[in-house]
Order: structure tokens, then C-alpha cells, then sequence
């Protein structure tokens, strides 16, 4: 059961007269629920076919179990693409290499659409007809989506979320941000040096000091360590392992099945501390998480938020969660409650920070005596209690500064009359449009599996079948008139030139 935002977000969406659209929600708020609840309502209302792009393999059968039987994967593995399923979802790269075996789609969703790999894709063409929805929660890009994208639709803020209780807030203490604002990295497309980082951060005083953090402020809670690179990645895991701690290390490189094990491990390991690097930031759902360890600096925004989303998602006996942010992330972008204008992100993409275009970053400073952030207005710290009276002058003065799909050719007939009800319900649809629209999906199925034996029987069958279920809900008599004129709107759509 979608929540009242995720409603009232598939209802902008549905309702919006572009046909390229970015929706943007907060890491948490169910964005990959959301767009599947809007795939299965496009294909209720016009039977067209529905192709879902994802860019990491976690998703892909996260969102085929959602979508059931009528769904078929994309994989590396597939050389022949039925035509005859409702709904396709694959990697980005591996559809675009089956893009001339795919059929017609009336509706393409990408998710992580601010990644950007999706450009080559050929439903951006003026051309095209097909709708297109990219879902990102962090609509930010090199070059600006509105090249790409018509419209922009906002969900709800992650202040909004957490009043509502959908969302955690949290506390975040700002360890070691004094010696890297010391730091002058240089910046390579857009991020902090990565071997300078590394230096920095595989350094015995930075590897001393994440160790501290973690006794000081968040032994025995379930951890997660965002680290540089796979060597600092390494390094940190060992320094956590001498200490005697459940540590274990994830990364890109981590062989699929060893991957699956270590996550169920962390999972279900109250004291667990794993360390990560270049995963875990998008498709990674575990509401237990506790604490965020910030163990790296990056300049993007994206990450930033994409990292601590991790920790947001409410879990029983969690009533806040912890950051730990060892490379002045919050100080330069702010809290993760922030609002953030990502409608000028839209158009302007990720160069608004340059000094162009205000981000409306609120000023955050760190308690000397605790490293607890907060807002700079704030003259006792609200962690321990340090006055504040006098710095605030001088606070003052720094702001004006994959497996093989059995292909199966004969299936059972699936209607998704259940989601044309409630449609008809939300839209104020006359009865006998619902008549007509479920005639349309067995005209679809029809079409599609025309050389089935017996299959116009099956097809009137089911007919009888849905007008009987039609009856009862909308109280009326299942007598001979009204299954003969059923009858006779499904043959004028299976048969319009003998109609004409």
C-alpha cells in the first residue's frame, strides 16, 4: 500500500503533460516502490509495455519480484527477447547493447538517472514517443538534466518525511574536520584528489583517529565506514580487526555471491562493522544501521547524501542515528535536512556550487569541546552544553566570507484488473470504461499471442470471466444482454477493419 506522498507524487506524474520527466525523492521515501506502482498503473490504463533501466544488479530482482511473472530480465546471459511481456528490466549498458531486439514501449523508467549513462539511449530523440521517467534523489549532473529531461517533479522534503515519521533524524559530530580543512587537495573532474586522499586518510593519525571516533561515539552500534579506496578500504578494516571487532570489508570488486553473504552477515550481526567502498551508496536498504562513518572528504553532493541515506530508514528501538563525519562533508554541504533547491539543480547542474548560484547551505560549526555540529546561530551546544558566547563574534565575521530467464512461450492470462479498479475509483472512470479498458488488455494479449491454438475461446472465456467479476462490484445482473454487449466491445477492438 503506497503512503499518502508516494499518492500524491504517482498522481503528478500521471497527470503531467511533458513527456520527459525527472521525479526526485529523498534517499528512504521509497522511490523504487513508487516508480513499479507507476509502471503496473501504465499498464492497467493503455496496455503498453513498460522497460525499467537500473544500474545496479541488486535492484534488478528487486524490482522483477515486484512486477511477477509478466516481467522479463535483461541479462547478459539473454541472446532472444520475447515480445510478449508487460514489463522488461535491465542494466543500462546491457539493454543498450539488445536494443534493436527489444519491443515498443510506452513508458521508459530509469533509475539513478543523474548517473548519466543513459544519454546514448535512443528514447531521448525528438522523435520518440515514448514517455520517460527518471527517478533520482539527487537530480545533479555534470551537465545539467534539463538537456535532457522536459520537467522536473519534487517529492516530499526529508524534513517533512522525518515530522512524519517516514524518516530519522540524526546527530553528527564533525571528527577530524580541523585537520582537513588544513588539506589542499586538488580536484579532479569535479572530486577530491583520490591518492591524495588516500595518503591522508591510510595516514596512522587518520587511522588512529576514525578507531577513536568509533569507541567514543559508537561502540557496539551496527556501523557503516565510507572509505577512499580499496587500499585505505583494507587498512581501516585491519586497524578495526586488532581492536577485536565483527569487521568485515564490501567493494565493487567483491566477487557477487561473497557479496550477498557479507551483507546477509551485516544484516543480522547487531555489532557488525563493515567498511565500504564504492558500493553501498544506492540499492542498499538496511533500516538497522545505526552509524554513518564519514571516513573520506567528497565535493559532491550527491554522494554525500546518497552515504548517509544509509543510516535514515526508521528500524524498532532507533529513534535517531548517528554520523561521524571525518572529512567536513556537513560543513561544506550542509545538514542532511537541509533544503536543497534541486530545481536549480535541474538547470544548472553540479557546477551551482561555483559560486554562480546560491545552494542555500545553512552555516554549520563544530563544538570544540565534543566535534558536535550545528547550526551556527546556536550559543550553547546542544550536545554538551559548551557556551558559545565567545566565538559567536567571530562566527559573525565567517559568514560574510547474472542467470538464464526461462523463455516460456504459452502463459496463463494475467489481467491487472485489481489496479484498473482502483484506477477507476481514483479517476472517476465511468463503469463501462473499465469494461473497455480490460477488453483492451485481452485485445493486447490477444495480439500478442495469436498463433496460440484455441486461443479466441481462452480469450472470450476470460471475457465472461472479468465481465462476472465487473457485475458484482459495480452491482448489476450478469444477464445475457450484458455479456453479448461484452462481448461484442472486445471483438470490435480484437476485429476493428470488420467493424469499420
Amino acid at each position: 500500500m503506497l503512503r499518502n506522498y508516494q499518492i500524491e507524487i504517482k498522481n503528478k506524474v500521471q497527470n503531467t503533460e511533458f513527456r520527459k520527466n525527472v521525479l526526485q525523492m529523498p534517499t528512504g521515501s521509497g522511490k523504487t516502490y513508487t516508480f513499479i506502482e507507476i509502471a503496473k498503473d501504465h499498464f492497467a490504463e493503455t496496455t503498453e509495455r513498460v522497460l525499467i533501466l537500473v544500474h545496479r544488479t541488486e535492484l534488478l530482482e528487486q524490482a522483477r519480484k515486484s512486477l511477477g511473472e509478466k516481467c522479463f530480465l535483461i541479462n547478459a546471459g539473454v541472446k532472444n527477447i520475447p515480445h510478449d511481456y508487460d514489463y522488461y528490466i535491465g542494466m543500462v549498458e546491457t539493454t543498450h547493447k539488445r536494443i534493436e531486439k527489444l519491443p515498443k514501449f510506452g513508458l521508459i523508467i530509469i533509475d539513478e538517472c543523474h548517473i548519466g549513462n543513459f544519454k546514448k539511449l535512443p528514447y531521448f530523440e525528438d522523435y520518440s514517443k515514448e514517455k520517460i521517467l527518471g527517478v533520482t534523489a539527487t537530480p545533479i549532473s555534470e551537465k545539467p538534466l534539463k538537456f535532457q529531461y522536459d520537467n522536473l517533479i519534487l517529492g516530499p522534503t526529508v524534513e517533512h518525511l522525518i515530522n512524519e515519521n517516514h524518516l530519522l533524524n540524526c546527530d553528527v559530530y564533525g571528527f577530524a574536520s580541523d585537520l582537513v580543512s588544513k588539506e589542499n587537495w586538488k580536484i579532479k573532474k569535479g572530486e577530491f584528489d583520490e591518492k591524495q586522499m588516500e595518503d591522508f586518510y591510510s595516514s596512522e593519525k587518520m587511522v588512529k583517529n576514525v578507531v577513536n571516533a568509533y569507541w567514543e561515539k559508537s561502540a557496539g552500534k551496527k556501523t557503516l565506514i565510507f572509505n577512499v579506496n580499496l587500499k585505505h578500504n583494507e587498512c581501516v578494516r585491519n586497524a578495526f580487526a586488532l581492536e577485536g571487532l565483527e569487521v568485515r570489508t564490501i567493494s565493487r570488486e567483491t566477487e557477487k555471491g561473497e557479496r550477498k553473504e557479507i551483507i546477509t552477515w551485516f544484516k543480522n550481526n547487531k555489532h557488525a562493522i563493515l567498511c565500504n567502498v564504492g558500493v553501498l551508496t544506492t540499492g542498499f536498504d538496511e533500516p538497522s544501521v545505526e552509524t554513518i562513518i564519514l571516513n573520506r572528504a567528497t565535493k559532491s553532493l550527491a554522494l554525500y547524501l546518497q552515504m548517509i541515506g544509509r543510516g535514515s530508514r526508521p528500524f524498532e528501538g532507533k529513534e535517531k542515528f548517528l554520523i561521524l563525519d571525518l572529512g567536513k562533508n556537513t560543513i561544506r554541504h550542509g545538514p542532511y535536512t537541509n533544503y536543497f533547491d534541486w530545481q536549480a539543480y535541474f538547470e544548472h547542474g553540479a557546477k551551482l556550487n561555483d559560486g554562480k548560484k546560491s545552494n542555500g547551505i545553512a552555516p554549520v560549526k563544530e563544538c570544540p569541546e565534543c566535534h558536535f555540529l550545528q547550526h551556527t546561530r546556536k550559543l550553547v551546544c546542544q550536545s554538551c552544553g559548551h557556551d558559545f558566547e565567545e566565538e559567536a563574534q567571530k562566527q559573525k565575521e565567517e559568514e560574510k566570507e547474472q542467470k538464464l530467464v526461462l523463455l516460456i512461450s504459452s502463459k496463463p492470462i494475467s489481467l491487472p484488473t485489481e489496479r484498473i479498479f482502483e484506477l477507476a475509483k481514483e479517476r472517476n472512470w465511468k463503469e463501462w470504461a473499465v469494461i473497455h479498458k480490460i477488453a483492451e488488455h485481452l485485445t493486447s494479449y490477444y495480439n500478442k499471442h495469436k498463433a496460440t491454438e484455441g486461443l479466441k475461446e481462452t480469450i472470450v472465456s476470460e471475457m465472461l470471466k472479468e465481465t462476472a467479476n465487473w457485475c458484482k462490484v459495480y452491482d448489476k445482473k450478469f444477464n445475457k444482454w450484458v455479456q453479448d454487449v461484452c462481448l461484442d466491445i472486445l471483438d470490435k477492438k480484437i476485429n476493428p477493419v470488420t467493424h469499420e
